[in-house]
C-alpha cells in the first residue's frame, strides 16, 4: 500500500508543471544570467599581492597572526604584506587605497576593517574567521591539558586557512555566487512540501478530503507524500548541479559525495519548512503561503550575500553569527563554499548538523500538527 501511495504522489507531483518550472527551470535560467554577468568575473578579480596594516597592543598575538598571514600564497608568492602601524596612520593609509585592509590585535581580540568589498577583503575575510576559529580550538585543547603552551603557536601555524583549499589555488569568485544561488534553489523545494500539506488538508483541497476519507493511517500518507517530493527535488537538485557544472562551467572542487550529502539535508529541510509554512498557516489559501515562503527564501538568500550584499553577509558573520547560523541557504551555500576552499571539514560538519537540526525539529512540528487535525464535517 505504501508503494502505492508513493507511486500515486510521484506521478502527482510530475504533473505539476508550475512547481517544475519554479523548482527546477527557473534556477537553470537564473543560472545562465549568472553565468553571463560573471563569465570573466575570476579573471577581473584575479587576486593581487597587496599590504595589511597591523596595530597591535599585544606582541604575542601579534606574531602569531603575522606568521599565518605569511602562509596565504597564490602560485608560490605571498598574497599580503603585514605592515606594522598606529590605527590613525592604518585610517589615512586605508582612506588613500593603499592597504586591503587593516588588522587591530589586543589581547583578548583581532578585528578587521576595510573600505570596500574586493577579492582581497574576502580572503582576508576568511583567514580571520579560520585563524579565530582555530584560536578557540586551541584555547579549549589548552584548557583541557591536552597541548602545552609551547605547542599552541605551532597548532595555530597548522589551521587550514584558505590557502590552495581546492587544490586548485585560485579563489573562484564566480563558484562563490553561483554557491548561494544553489542554497536559494534548494530552499525552494519548500514548494513541493507545502503542496504535500496543501493537498493533505480536507479544507484546502478535494485531495485532502478524499485522503482523510480512505482507510488509512494519515501519517502513512503524510510520509509517501514526502518521500515522494524528496526523491523528486533531490534528482532535479542532481540534474541542476550537473547543468551548471557541465555546462556554465563552475567549479566546486572534488568533494562531490560531501556535496550530494549537503543537497540531500537541505532537500530534506527546504521541504520540511514547506510543509510546516502549510500546517502553520492551514487558513490561508495556497498563493498566500506561496507568498509567504518565497519572503523568506529571498530575505534569506539576501542575507546569505546573493544579491551583492557580501558585506551585509560579513557583518552578520563578524557580529550576529547565530544568524548565520539559523539561515538555511546561508547554511548549504557555506557548506559548498567550505568544501571548495577549505582543507579541514570541521566548519562544515557543524553546518550538516545545523541542516539536520533544522530538519528534524520541522519534522517533528509537523507531526505534531498532523496527528492533532480534525475537521467539524467534510
Amino acid at each position: 500500500m505504501f508503494i502505492r501511495l508513493f507511486i500515486y504522489r510521484l506521478r502527482v507531483l510530475l504533473r505539476n508543471r508550475s512547481l517544475l518550472f519554479w523548482t527546477f527551470a527557473f534556477p537553470i535560467v537564473l543560472g545562465l544570467l549568472f553565468n553571463l554577468a560573471f563569465s570573466d568575473l575570476d579573471q577581473m578579480g584575479k587576486v593581487e599581492q597587496s599590504t595589511v596594516g597591523i596595530v597591535s597592543t599585544n606582541e604575542d598575538n601579534q606574531e602569531q597572526f603575522e606568521n599565518v598571514l605569511k602562509e596565504i600564497k597564490q602560485d608560490g608568492k605571498r598574497l599580503f604584506k603585514s605592515k606594522r602601524m598606529t590605527k590613525e596612520k592604518a585610517q589615512e593609509e586605508l582612506s588613500n587605497d593603499n592597504l586591503s585592509g587593516y588588522f587591530i590585535i589586543d589581547a583578548k581580540s583581532i578585528e578587521l576593517f576595510v573600505s570596500k568589498s574586493d577579492t582581497q577583503q574576502t580572503v582576508l575575510k576568511e583567514v580571520l574567521s579560520q585563524y579565530l576559529q582555530n584560536t578557540n580550538k586551541a584555547e579549549t585543547l589548552l584548557a583541557a591539558g591536552n597541548v602545552q603552551p609551547q605547542e599552541v603557536s605551532q597548532l595555530l601555524q597548522q589551521g587550514s586557512y584558505v590557502k590552495d583549499g581546492n587544490g586548485t589555488g585560485n579563489f573562484n569568485l564566480k563558484s562563490f555566487y553561483f554557491f548561494t544561488l544553489i542554497g536559494m534553489t534548494i530552499m525552494y523545494g519548500f514548494m513541493w512540501g507545502l503542496r504535500n500539506a496543501n493537498d493533505q488538508q480536507a479544507n484546502q483541497s478535494p485531495e485532502g478530503i478524499r485522503l482523510c476519507l480512505i482507510p488509512r493511517n494519515k501519517l502513512l500518507v503524510s510520509f509517501a507524500n514526502m518521500l515522494a517530493s524528496f526523491v523528486l527535488f533531490f534528482i532535479q537538485a542532481i540534474f541542476i548541479l550537473m547543468f551548471y557544472r557541465f555546462v556554465y562551467q563552475v567549479e566546486f572542487g572534488d568533494h562531490w559525495n560531501y556535496i550530494l550529502l549537503v543537497c540531500g539535508l537541505g532537500t530534506f529541510t527546504s521541504i520540511s519548512f514547506g510543509t510546516l509554512i502549510g500546517n502553520l498557516f492551514a487558513k490561508l489559501d495556497f498563493q498566500q503561503k506561496i507568498s509567504i515562503g518565497i519572503s523568506i527564501s529571498m530575505i534569506m538568500s539576501f542575507l546569505a550575500g546573493m544579491m551583492g550584499s557580501q558585506s551585509i553577509k560579513y557583518w552578520i558573520d563578524v557580529n550576529l553569527p547565530f544568524l548565520s547560523r539559523i539561515n538555511i541557504v546561508n547554511l548549504i551555500s557555506e557548506s559548498l563554499y567550505q568544501l571548495f576552499y577549505y582543507q579541514s571539514l570541521k566548519p562544515f560538519y557543524a553546518n550538516l548538523i545545523w541542516l539536520a537540526g533544522f530538519g528534524v525539529v520541522f519534522i517533528l512540528l509537523n507531526y505534531s500538527f498532523e496527528r492533532k487535525v480534525q475537521y467539524d464535517h467534510l
